[in-house]
């Protein structure tokens, strides 16, 4: 699936945690995935597949030791690493870890935007990394982005820096001065997530991307998270076409889950 995602659309999630083997175990009670830890040499970093963790699995997300409290990272699909890090500093981001070749496979490179929010750049070499589950149940399906001003101003960044479309959907009202953006890659081909504006206690937090996982049943996902040691950061809510809610794994890491309106 890798050389299927079109470039400037995401391409891979990850998580950092303070607890490997506990936030391995709470995932995989969660979403049911199972992990393949790469060893000492790329510090212990762990594939989390769906499907069992034989020639079977298919990579849905990786995560990996770090500090408290862990993070969830989304990173983009681009051509040229060293060329879209320099490009995006001359649109007014910052390279937050500079252009490397990992393990053989990809280039990498984490960046802020304007705004402050990290994302990562990443060129697959040869067949390399990248999602072989997506937007399917258990699996990352949507990004959205929180910003406390005009959407789409936000977007304008990565519009000019990996090509997006970024529009208003037909469901926002005509008159809301900060409509929804909804965004898509290669001329609007397949939406991938949304930018929408902050509200109440979200205007405190500084703009970032939120990973989110469809699941069939938000609810259920939400009691299960509890029971495994998680924390309920926004119960499930009703939205155009959707229920979601947000997540803290044991580690720290926050991530949403969507399931379809009933």
């Amino acid at each position: 699936m890798a050389g299927e995602i079109p470039l400037g659309a995401p391409i891979w999630v990850d998580s950092t945690t303070p607890d490997l083997a506990g936030d391995t175990a709470f995932y995989a009670g969660l979403f049911g995935w199972s992990a393949r830890d790469y060893g000492e040499e790329f510090g212990h970093y762990t594939e989390l597949l769906l499907g069992g963790d034989g020639d079977e699995g298919r990579s849905v997300a990786g995560i990996v030791p770090g500090e408290a409290p862990g993070r969830w990272h989304l990173s983009f699909h681009v051509a040229d690493c060293e060329a879209a890090a320099a490009r995006a500093e001359k649109l007014g981001g910052a390279v937050v870890e500079a252009p490397a070749e990992v393990g053989g496979d990809m280039k990498f490179a984490m960046l802020a935007d304007p705004n402050g929010a990290e994302f990562g750049l990443l060129q697959p070499i040869g067949e390399g990394p990248g999602f072989k589950a997506y937007q399917e149940p258990r699996a990352a399906s949507w990004f959205e982005y929180n910003y406390d001003g005009v959407p789409a101003e936000a977007m304008r960044f990565y519009a000019d820096l990996l090509g997006w479309s970024v529009v208003v959907p037909p469901w926002t009202d005509p008159k809301d001065p900060r409509p929804y953006a909804a965004l898509s890659a290669e001329g609007g081909k397949g939406e991938f997530g949304g930018c929408h504006p902050a509200e109440g206690a979200e205007r405190e937090l500084a703009p970032q991307w939120e990973v989110m996982f469809a699941v069939a049943n938000a609810d259920e996902t939400c009691a299960m998270a509890e029971e495994l040691g998680g924390e309920v950061v926004s119960p499930p809510s009703d939205v155009p076409m959707l229920r979601v809610a947000a997540i803290r794994a044991p580690g720290g890491a926050a991530f949403g889950v969507m399931a379809e309106a009933a």
